[in-house]
């Protein structure tokens, strides 16, 4: 199950820089490295429960492309059917002590109404053929054949980022010679399989968590960063962010919580920097 905080937070004020468009048949939000430069990896990002429309997924994707200088999709995984923003005032009224009983009863019934047809339309065993089958798409283009593959994944997108890892047929190009993706980031992943979805991963993968992640406990943070630390010929890395909840690194209140916007900011340079370390180990 999701928790309280895989639907709460705060909107960033920013503007998107990119543009929608249907790519390999999805609806995808592209965000492309600046002044024309040509990109050193694509980066598909595995989004949260407010995916493609969310503003913030969208700025995550516009700095990825512009610091790393990668080609970024952001697709529609959710077949239009993400958690609504407004869910998001909503949630954090709900769990604001300071905020009046009286209204608890509405507010849990907006939330109600909104999550359980997520949850129903969004398991991952709907989504994830979604999900293969953009990333075998991308992976035989022009341009996803000879440029090595990144996958962000946020909150919803943490079991699937953590799968990805794995060595499977079905991460597997379809002719089966290659991987879907070359390097992996998740951060606050949430409805993990402890200790299953972690002893699956095969390559590489960079987790950033906050230590006060009521979906994820710092105690089972450490338990997969154990894990992660004795399956052989795996590179991984867990940073843990002092004082973040879950999602910090989408959600954070940027304007009224500068430290929160600091751990933000410092989740996006991790995942750029594990890109760019396993990018270059990538051969054709």
């Amino acid at each position: 199950m999701s928790c309280p905080d895989c639907f709460s937070g705060h909107v960033d004020s920013g503007k998107p820089l990119g543009r929608i468009e249907k790519v390999h048949g999805r609806e995808t939000y592209i965000a492309e490295p600046t002044d024309g430069k040509s990109p050193k990896g694509i980066i598909v990002i595995l989004h949260d429960a407010f995916g493609l429309p969310f503003v913030n997924n969208q700025i995550l994707a516009d700095h990825y492309a512009a610091v790393g200088q990668y080609l970024v999709y952001l697709p529609d995984f959710m077949d239009g059917r993400p958690a609504p923003v407004e869910l998001l005032p909503v949630m954090n009224k709900m769990t604001d002590h300071n905020d009046s009983w009286l209204w608890k009863p509405w507010y849990f019934f907006q939330i109600l109404v909104n999550i359980v047809p997520f949850i129903y339309h969004n398991r991952l065993g709907v989504a994830w053929p979604k999900i293969t089958s953009f990333l075998q798409d991308v992976r035989s283009s022009d341009i996803g054949s000879h440029l090595p593959i990144g996958i962000a994944g946020f909150c919803w997108g943490g079991p699937p980022t953590f799968r990805l890892a794995s060595d499977r047929a079905d991460t597997r190009t379809r002719d089966g010679k290659r991987s879907l993706a070359d390097a992996f980031f998740t951060a606050h992943p949430s409805n993990l399989s402890i200790p299953a979805d972690i002893q699956q991963v095969k390559t590489n993968i960079s987790v950033a968590i906050g230590d006060d992640d009521v979906a994820l406990s710092l105690e089972k943070a450490k338990k997969i960063e154990s894990l992660l630390a004795n399956l052989p010929g795996v590179d991984s890395e867990m940073v843990v962010y002092p004082g973040a909840k879950h999602g910090f690194a989408v959600r954070a209140d940027k304007e009224g919580n500068p430290k929160s916007a600091s751990q933000a900011e410092e989740a996006e340079k991790q995942a750029i920097a594990w890109f760019g370390k396993h990018f270059a180990r990538v051969k054709y």
